[in-house]
């Protein structure tokens, strides 16, 4: 870390604990109920805009899958300290996802829509890159007033990069493409992805009848801290993909 970002670091310290005293100051928590109703009077129609015209009542908002099995997902995280940001990515249906128990779990249905290839929003991210303590993209559930700003600010700052992301992720092809690039150029992540890009793109190839390169990027998977006991489930998995 240079000079220069260790003092932006420095004033983003000051600016976050001068933040926190005025929150102190005018803490009404927007609880669960009134939360769920004003993101959906302020997200899920922005969202619609975007094809995500699915909202599950809570934190999801989802497209349909498309001839490819993509599903586009927004989903709202919340955080320990009054508030929550967006994370968003893809689901297949047929990717499935890994159990605390190792189990593989499909997820065709909406009630079990599930993101699989995991994105954060680019404020997020680049808060953790630059270990910043402010997250330009963090919704504050202080009080009504500042999560209705915030999230609209947050939606309206997003929305344009999100509609340009699932356009270009909407095919099998564009996928091999972006998480090949995903790979090869990693970001800060906290702890390990259960779901790595390199299991995902095993899936991808099994899909498309390239089992050579499923075979690859799923020992690359497991090479890089996929457990070995999810090893005969996934290739049960993957050979399942040669009968469709």
């Amino acid at each position: 870390m240079n000079f220069l970002q260790k003092i932006k670091n420095i004033l983003d310290r000051k600016k976050a604990i001068n933040e926190i005293y005025d929150d102190l100051n005018n803490l009404d928590e927007v609880l669960l109920e009134k939360r769920l109703h004003i993101l959906n009077e302020i997200a899920t129609p922005k969202f619609s805009e975007i094809g995500l015209k699915n909202w599950n009542g809570k934190y999801l908002w989802f497209s349909d899958f498309n001839e490819d099995g993509i599903k586009f997902v927004v989903e709202y995280n919340v955080f320990k300290s009054f508030g929550g940001c967006f994370s968003f990515g893809i689901c297949y249906d047929f990717v499935p996802s890994i159990s605390a128990q190792n189990k593989l779990i499909y997820h065709k249905t909406d009630k079990s829509t599930k993101i699989i290839y995991y994105k954060r929003l680019e404020g997020w991210q680049k808060s953790l890159q630059m270990h910043s303590t402010i997250n330009p993209d963090k919704i504050s559930t202080i009080n009504e007033v500042k999560f209705r700003n915030s999230l609209n600010y947050v939606i309206e700052n997003n929305l344009p990069k999100l509609q340009k992301w699932f356009y270009e992720n909407r095919t099998s092809e564009q996928n091999i493409k972006n998480l090949l690039y995903d790979i090869n150029h990693p970001t800060t992540e906290i702890g390990r992805r259960i779901i790595s890009f390199e299991y995902i793109l095993s899936f991808i190839y099994a899909k498309k009848n390239n089992f050579e390169s499923a075979e690859f990027w799923i020992t690359k998977h497991l090479e890089n801290g996929g457990l070995e006991s999810q090893q005969e489930a996934i290739l049960v998995k993957l050979q399942a993909l040669k009968n469709i």
